[in-house]
């Protein structure tokens, strides 16, 4: 990780990081302050995949034994918002970037007795538009849901 991100980015002692913003600080999927959210925490990990892991509680089922839809859609959204924040060029603004389209594809079940493991890469950067893929996948390396995304930098006015 380069010393740029620095400002942006909250160590734990685990090596799992948190993207420390204002205005997330409560948000279902990363916010570390929201008592009844994910509070996912990422990893960057090799060949520019950054992955989360979290257990699902029961109570975010779809069927019985299966991570609901929208919870897994919650948790790649997450993820490739991450990755695209991080895959900004060097000397890009820290402004946030947020979600324009996501194309989930669910390929397998999720289990909810498992961790689920997502993780998402950058596939293309165009100015302050970024192009991301992701997975969830099982333990043994199974895409169980796939998804492809963009993202747009948002441009805050000079204070």
């Amino acid at each position: 990780m380069t010393d740029d991100r620095a400002d942006r980015i909250r160590r734990g002692d685990d090596g799992t990081f948190v993207v420390d913003r204002s205005l997330v600080s409560n948000c279902f999927g990363c916010g570390q302050a929201n008592e009844q959210g994910l509070r996912l925490r990422f990893r960057e990990v090799d060949d520019g995949w950054v992955e989360t892991r979290v257990r699902v509680p029961r109570h975010l089922c779809g069927m019985d034994t299966v991570v609901h839809g929208g919870i897994q859609a919650t948790i790649l959204d997450e993820v490739c918002g991450v990755a695209a924040q991080l895959g900004l060029p060097p000397g890009s603004t820290d402004d946030p970037c947020v979600t324009a389209e996501l194309s989930l594809r669910y390929q397998r079940p999720v289990p909810i007795a498992d961790d689920v493991v997502a993780q998402a890469r950058v596939t293309g950067v165009e100015g302050r538009r970024i192009s991301v893929e992701g997975r969830i996948v099982s333990p043994d390396g199974e895409v169980l849901t796939a998804v492809t995304s963009r993202w747009a930098q948002l441009v805050r006015p000079p204070a």
